[in-house]
């Protein structure tokens, strides 16, 4: 899966509402493990919390170039 993708998928779980929040070009290729990371734990889990989808933003925001 691509980094667009994926991020797309986070924004959706997390129902960030600036959507585009997550441009994919704003992030180099040296987080994609992260992203993906981030990822796998985001879809994996049926619901996510006020205070978790807050500290998810911060860490995907922290992958910034």
């Amino acid at each position: 899966m691509d980094k667009e993708q994926m991020l797309k998928e986070i924004e959706d779980k997390l129902n960030v509402v600036n959507k585009g929040l997550f441009q994919p070009d704003d992030f180099d290729e040296t987080s994609m493990e992260e992203i993906e990371e981030i990822h796998q734990m985001v879809i994996s889990r049926p619901q996510i919390t006020a205070v978790e989808q807050s500290a998810i933003i911060q860490e995907i925001s922290k992958l910034r170039k």
